[in-house]
């Protein structure tokens, strides 16, 4: 009967690993499906963006690049203007993301993946953050 109690214990310590090991699996798939799921977007048209030419609103396109600064966060932090470089561009985007599209909380000189469209007042909003 000594031996039962640390039997009892081995098995929920393994139990307890294996929660921990499929909970660490599922995030990644969880992460990895995000990332995936962008890809088979467009890429934004950055240069026709920022000549103004016209953008369809329901369009949805992948905006990758560098989050060079948080420009300014909302009194009820429900969303942030930020400040993103596109990929192979010296200049940054202002976008609005909402704290909703990211997972975890954004940093400057993160590598962002974005999921975005553009608004009927030409601002681009993001839906969706996976970062790299």
């Amino acid at each position: 009967m000594r031996n039962h109690p640390k039997f009892v214990t081995k098995i929920a310590l393994a139990f307890v690993a294996l929660l921990l090991f499929a909970g660490a699996g599922g995030f990644a798939f969880s992460v990895a499906n995000r990332s995936n799921s962008l890809r088979n977007l467009p890429e934004f048209p950055v240069a026709e963006y920022r000549q103004g030419d016209p953008m369809w609103s329901n369009s949805c396109y992948r905006l990758s690049g560098i989050l060079d600064n948080i420009i300014l966060e909302s009194k009820n932090r429900k969303s942030y203007l930020v400040a993103i470089t596109p990929k192979g561009e010296r200049s940054p985007l202002p976008v609005i993301v909402p704290s909703s599209a990211s997972k975890t909380p954004l940093q400057r000189q993160q590598k962002l993946n974005l999921k975005v469209t553009v608004d009927s007042s030409g601002r681009i909003i993001a839906s969706d953050c996976v970062i790299d």
